[in-house]
């Protein structure tokens, strides 16, 4: 019965935007942002004659579905799904495609064996994006968290508030729309995350980042890094998944210095070969502590087998939960 809700409700959102999309001429992304606050609101927004009246009643339709009878997760789904066909449709580059499902499961399940967080604890995704990492983590934890977005891109992020409010209309997120490497002041959270942009950032001259390059043009992922010290509490932890190829080679030895003076580096973990199509779009996660009284522990590295290989992957995830227990005696 799930599968078929999660189909109805991507139907429904798929086909509709698709027709907005055409009959008001934007795109895929904007369409789909329209039609998920028309059914927020239960009602079309209508401007200067549009909609028509045949696509107004198909997203009166899609309004009157019961959104509030199913779950959380059927509801994310279904606007996962959504947004992938309307970036296909868009060519959406790759720096706002959508985190896969399968690394916010993994990372939700590290985060649970190691941040040792309670209820009304603080999660923040500090590149958030439309959402779905944030969405994937947070529904897979095992507390209630205050849950905090931040991205620069208005459409992006108008679609992650959008959804946000149709999945989670009992436990909203807040949203900013902000430089994340421009913020003075920061919000503090026990767990901070990001699936990181790969790219480069111009740093002027009088900006205070240890891991700039000495030419203005930097490496975004390696300045966001930094920056996510920012924003995490003294006994917090950051959890950031960043192109595995960018830790080697001479573009990573300011930010391994900056790590190692700056940082506890507690793990490295390569995600599964098959997550990626493109070997060197290979992906880890990064995780760091700020710098404590505690003595440096052991960093945990390795690789995650093929979620197809079961016996292994649990394999895996014994030794996790073995490093985790003693990190935790050690401290």
């Amino acid at each position: 019965m799930t599968q078929e809700k999660v189909a109805q409700y991507f139907d429904a959102l798929s086909k509709t935007s698709g027709e907005l999309s055409q009959e008001i001429d934007v795109s895929h992304i904007d369409a789909l942002i329209e039609v998920i606050d028309d059914i927020n609101a239960g009602d079309v927004h209508r401007e200067l004659g549009k909609p028509s009246q045949l696509v107004a009643e198909k997203i009166e339709e899609a309004i009157k579905l019961d959104w509030s009878k199913s779950s959380d997760t059927d509801r994310r789904k279904a606007v996962q799904l959504a947004i992938l066909q309307a970036n296909r449709h868009d060519k959406t580059p790759a720096n706002y495609q959508i985190t896969p499902d399968g690394i916010g499961y993994l990372l939700a399940s590290l985060i649970n064996q190691t941040a040792d967080l309670v209820d009304d604890d603080t999660i923040i995704d500090i590149a958030v994006g439309s959402g779905n990492l944030l969405w994937t983590v947070s529904e897979n934890l095992n507390f209630q968290l205050n849950k905090i977005g931040i991205d620069n891109d208005e459409t992006q992020l108008a679609l992650a508030a959008a959804g946000d409010e149709l999945i989670n209309p009992n436990a909203p997120t807040t949203f900013y729309q902000a430089d994340v490497l421009s913020l003075e002041e920061t919000p503090k959270a026990k767990v901070v995350i990001a699936d990181l942009p790969v790219g480069y950032y111009t740093v002027d001259d009088d900006r205070q980042f240890e891991t700039k390059s000495s030419n203005r043009q930097s490496w975004l992922q390696n300045l966001l890094v930094e920056k996510s010290l920012s924003f995490v509490s003294d006994d917090g932890w950051v959890y950031l998944v960043f192109p595995a190829a960018l830790l080697s080679g001479d573009n990573a030895k300011k930010l391994l210095q900056f790590v190692t003076s700056h940082t506890q580096l507690k793990a490295f973990l390569q995600l599964p070969n098959d997550f990626f199509q493109d070997e060197r779009a290979a992906k880890a996660i990064l995780v760091l502590r700020k710098k404590s009284n505690h003595p440096q522990k052991e960093v945990l590295m390795g690789q995650y087998p093929s979620l197809k290989n079961p016996k292994k992957l649990q394999e895996f995830l014994q030794d996790i939960e073995a490093w985790v227990k003693l990190d935790k005696e050690v401290q």
